[in-house]
């Protein structure tokens, strides 16, 4: 038997993070994956990281991204072209988010990576995890892990499904959450969003379609010709031929959606527009569930249709020769994937298993809220999310004319908004002992925003510091408390939300973020540059009352009330004080010298007695108080409380 502290299962983006997070916080860590494949899609293929925006990100995917621009700058020069094409780091090649990846998890040696350890056995005892067996290579003994926190971070939900974790499959109806889009759909991907007949919204056990993610090159010193697959079926491809005949198809390009990587290579990806593409809809329906031997029949069914397809487009004597000759321009990009035949090694699995845990996030959680500004607020958001929802097929091209939509593929960008992810929808119902920040508690339509890479490495990351949380506090994972678990993740540079005016560098962004999860702000605007009233100075005060360990707060000074001597109020009042109202209405911001007496209240409230506590300012300007300095000070004041773990 071994016993580490954080044991993290699938060395998956979100598993690299998750060990990365609780190695770097002090934790004997084991990364073990049931394959020889280390880094997921990242490392597969997907090299066009699916986030809009650089600033939605945080912590160690920025970390990633950052050390992905560096490479190709110090490799090839900061004017270069691959410089450029790897758009700040989100862009890159397989092999080099692999090179990358690995040098992040050899820093750290409280990390011990294992490869091709399948899980065989859980031990759960008065329903919390606490070990597991995995089977290793032929002939090698299994190996018995304990584990002070587990962490699953396979794409498929595997080890929280054998610890007896409650989880869904397939598709929820448009009624049982209140999703508009959810359930059977018929949606063209045009910016028109028509919706057909046949969208009934009915809710079924279908799972979106698969796919590998191509790393294809036009450079012939790097090129390797597609071989035609043992098992060839010309059926799946034929209703190209009338496509490129009628023009629906134009070329390759039309069929697989190439996006460029650096160095001349691509993100090959599924066609949105095309009714056969890399996607295999309806024969992976089985996959989620099944046992080793079903996942490996699909994944070699899955592997042949794409490299029959790919053998169709360049040599079917039904479609055209000047078709043909453009499509074997492409070849496989010599220097990748040696070791599987310059073919990804890792399936596309986009959803299987999501687990149902203490929150469940849907549709209507990355949309706007009801009369706000902004996505829905959570008091206990761990990370942001920033992709259209979307979701690829569930079924094959239908003979009943419509080739405009394959049922189940949309994409909601007109609707989704950037959002807050709550911490609940990695803790697992009746499990103890485990988090899930990979297959996390959602409906379909919620989970067709959140299976994204750099957000679920970033779940992965706050799994691990929510378990070395939970080890050092001597506490099950779900009952961490949540803004202790949030103060330290935003120490750790992780975003918990999202502003489009606040800037990485403001040094009010950290406490911006943490008083947006409890509602302070109701949209994506801060404007912490702006003066500040005294009335919101009053609601805010009177706010972090809420706050865990501040209801002993008050809600205004008194002192506050206390207006200069002279002022004339009239018979009913002596001369030495003035009418509050009007005063406030004369004097509607809140001064410096006003602030310190606040200050200084609240710094006694909160048992604070560093020195101190009670200037507005440290240059000692006495202009109106902005809004991000005042709730800099309530992040300040509040945080001995925070990081006492008081709940």
């Amino acid at each position: 038997m071994i016993a580490y502290d954080v044991v993290v299962y699938g060395a998956t983006p979100g598993g690299i993070g998750a060990a990365l997070a609780s190695a770097r916080r002090g934790l004997r860590t084991l990364l073990a994956e049931p394959t020889g494949h280390l880094g997921g899609l990242m490392t597969s293929g997907l090299g066009r990281t699916d986030l809009i925006s650089r600033e939605a990100c945080g912590a160690v995917f920025r970390e990633f991204a950052d050390k992905v621009q560096q490479h190709y700058e110090s490799a090839y020069g900061a004017d270069s072209a691959q410089a450029e094409a790897c758009n700040k780091g989100l862009f890159f090649e397989p092999s080099v988010a692999m090179s990358i990846l690995k040098d992040m998890l050899a820093a750290e040696p409280l990390i011990e990576v294992k490869l091709l350890l399948e899980l065989k056995r859980t031990k759960v005892e008065r329903r919390k995890l606490t070990g597991v067996t995995l089977q290793g290579r032929p002939g090698e003994s299994d190996f018995v892990i304990e584990g002070g926190v587990f962490i699953d971070a396979t794409y498929e939900g595997d080890l929280a499904a054998m610890a007896g974790v409650p989880y869904r499959l397939g598709r929820e109806s448009r009624d049982e959450w209140n999703e508009e889009y959810a359930g059977r759909l018929y949606m063209t991907f045009d910016p028109t969003k028509e919706v057909f007949p046949g969208s009934t919204g009915e809710g079924d056990d279908r799972i979106q379609a698969y796919n590998f993610r191509l790393c294809l090159t036009q450079n012939p010193d790097n090129f390797v010709p597609v071989a035609r697959p043992e098992r060839y079926n010309r059926e799946d491809y034929a209703s190209l031929v009338a496509d490129v005949a009628e023009g629906r198809v134009r070329s390759i390009r039309d069929v697989s959606n190439m996006l460029p990587v650096p160095n001349g290579k691509t993100d090959c990806n599924n066609h949105h527009y095309c009714m056969c593409s890399t996607d295999l809809p309806e024969e992976n329906t089985a996959y989620a569930d099944g046992t080793r031997e079903v996942r490996e029949a699909f994944i070699a069914r899955q592997r042949d249709y794409i490299q029959g397809l790919l053998w169709f487009l360049q040599h079917d004597a039904e479609l055209p020769e000047a078709f043909r000759s453009e499509a074997r321009s492409w070849g496989y990009a010599a220097d990748e994937f040696t070791d599987t035949g310059h073919f990804p090694p890792q399936i596309y699995v986009r959803e299987a298993r999501r687990i149902e845990g203490e929150y469940t996030f849907t549709e209507n959680d990355a949309r706007l809220a009801p009369g706000l500004g902004r996505a829905p607020v959570h008091h206990d958001s761990i990370a942001i999310g920033d992709y259209p929802i979307d979701s690829h097929a569930t079924r094959k091209r239908q003979p009943e004319g419509r080739d405009r939509a394959l049922e189940g593929f949309l994409g909601l960008g007109w609707l989704t908004k950037v959002y807050q992810i709550p911490y609940g929808i990695m803790v697992p119902k009746e499990v103890d002992g485990l988090l899930v920040p990979v297959a996390v508690s959602a409906t379909h339509m919620g989970f067709g925003t959140i299976r994204m890479e750099p957000c679920w490495m970033q779940l992965g990351f706050a799994a691990g510091v929510a378990a070395e949380l939970a080890v050092r506090l001597g506490t099950e994972v779900r009952r961490l408390p949540i803004d202790t678990l949030q103060a330290e993740l935003l120490e750790e540079n992780q975003r918990i939300t999202y502003f489009d005016d606040v800037e990485w560098s403001d040094p009010a962004r950290k406490a911006a973020e943490y008083f947006g999860t409890k509602g302070f702000f109701s949209d994506y605007k801060a404007s912490l540059a702006e003066p500040l009233s005294v009335a919101e100075a009053s609601q805010l005060i009177a706010r972090i009352r809420a706050l865990p360990g501040c209801g002993s707060l008050p809600v205004l000074p008194a002192s506050a009330y206390v207006l200069p001597a002279g002022v004339d109020m009239g018979p009913r009042l002596p001369k030495t004080e003035a009418d509050p109202a009007a005063y406030w209405q004369e004097h509607p911001l809140l001064s410096a010298s006003m602030a310190e007496r606040w200050w200084r209240t609240a710094a006694r409230v909160c048992g604070v007695t560093h020195e101190g506590a009670g200037r507005a300012r440290e240059d000692g300007t006495t202009g109106p108080i902005t809004r991000g300095e005042f709730i800099v000070r309530l992040y300040e004041l509040t945080g001995d409380l925070r990081r006492s773990g008081i709940r």
